[in-house]
């Protein structure tokens, strides 16, 4: 407590009847109320200026020349032999004036994913010329990342298909994005939640915007209250983990938000099975930037009836 106030507490004690005025009571309960009162603004804006740093940093992210903004095509890879480049001939098409006609060809089997390039063309991983290697993807962690030009590809694997991923480090969407527009940040949207975790883990179904069905280990829920009225989410991740993945919709869905949901993620429980789940941070699925993104969408139990008007709106013309 200040210093002054202490002062005041001394000056008004009364010596002979041992006894605070009326008077001066009255002024102290005042005084400890704008003490709390400015505290507590104090922390709002602390918070205020966190969530708007989260978002700040979202958005750099996005700007950066491979991010989801530079998704340029996504390409199923049946096994067999399979030619590429930007003429119209390739079996895998990309996009003309980007690449040269044919820069090679890939040899698809059920084991592995090896690719050939044409002699005359240059292409680099990690800024080594390669013309023959088998490619790693993404399911066994980092893959290998080819670039040609201002292209880059990679092969990712989504429940036992594979797809050949391509970036464009000069996409119009680079150099047209100015950001998203995000709900205002209130900390009635960073609700207090408790995980009820299940005695053994459960599955649970996740629809992708690719209309396949994932079957996801699901190790317990999250109950919360919002407005006197209790909800709970499906999360995914394992709780001795730092931070569970949540796929969730509501009803602001396809009007202020995209139609196909968002994602935020939270902390796991602490010792009391308890965490907090910000809606603040609350983002859109690439899915809103590009029609090639392989988003999760969310499980039927994680549709939310509520507005929760926290987080991203939904952004451009989004598919």
């Amino acid at each position: 407590m200040p210093n002054k106030l202490f002062s005041f507490l001394t000056v008004s004690f009364n010596i002979k009847t041992g006894l605070f005025s009326l008077f001066n009571l009255c002024v102290l309960a005042g005084v400890l109320a704008l003490y709390s009162c400015n505290s507590n603004d104090k922390q709002n804006g602390n918070y205020i200026q966190e969530i708007e740093q989260w978002h700040t940093d979202r958005i750099a992210s996005l700007k950066q020349d491979d991010s989801w903004l530079s998704l340029a095509g996504l390409y199923p890879l049946s096994e067999g032999k399979l030619t590429f480049g930007a003429d119209s001939s390739n079996d895998i098409v990309f996009p003309p004036q980007k690449s040269v006609s044919r820069i090679g060809t890939f040899f698809v089997d059920s084991t592995r994913v090896r690719v050939e390039i044409e002699s005359e063309v240059q292409v680099f991983t990690n800024g080594t010329s390669v013309q023959d290697t088998v490619i790693k993807s993404d399911i066994k962690g980092k893959p290998t990342v080819l670039s040609h030009g201002p292209l880059k590809w990679f092969v990712i694997e989504r429940y036992g298909d594979r797809f050949v991923r391509l970036k464009d480090t000069e996409h119009q969407r680079l150099e047209s994005f100015e950001g998203i527009e995000h709900f205002p940040i209130s900390k009635k949207w960073r609700v207090k939640a408790t995980f009820n975790e299940f005695e053994k883990p459960d599955t649970i179904k996740v629809p992708t915007e690719l209309g396949q069905i994932g079957i996801e280990l699901l190790y317990g829920t999250l109950e919360f209250n919002i407005d006197g009225k209790t909800y709970q989410l499906a999360p995914l991740g394992n709780p001795d983990e730092d931070e569970f993945f949540i796929i969730f919709g509501d009803e602001t869905n396809g009007e202020s938000t995209y139609g196909g949901g968002r994602y935020v993620y939270a902390s796991t429980p602490n010792e009391q099975d308890i965490t907090y789940i910000d809606f603040n941070k609350a983002y859109n699925p690439p899915c809103v930037f590009s029609p090639y993104a392989t988003c999760p969408l969310p499980p039927a139990q994680n549709r939310l009836a509520i507005k929760i008007r926290a987080g991203e709106k939904n952004y451009g013309d989004s598919h």
